[in-house]
């Protein structure tokens, strides 16, 4: 169960991602990681031991999948984003 915090939460952090994605330089958020978000709160969750989902398995979901997406778009050999 999501609560209704966490739902509005996943909602401003898929649509700041999509917002992001206005510039080249930044992979653009799909539904696919709107997906993503919810499984890894989800996930979160459980790992607690909790039937419902809060705005901190949101905020952890949201820092995961920023690291994911930032260390896959980054070049190893320059550093800089592919």
């Amino acid at each position: 169960m999501i609560s209704e915090e966490a739902a509005t939460d996943l909602i401003s952090a898929y649509v700041a991602m999509r917002r992001m994605g206005g510039s080249k330089r930044i992979i653009t958020a799909t539904p696919r990681q709107l997906e993503s978000l919810i499984r890894l709160s989800e996930a979160h969750a459980r790992m607690r031991l909790s039937a419902e989902v809060e705005p901190a398995d949101v905020a952890e979901a949201v820092r995961l999948m920023k690291v994911a997406t930032q260390s896959a778009a980054t070049d190893p050999t320059t550093g800089t984003i592919d």
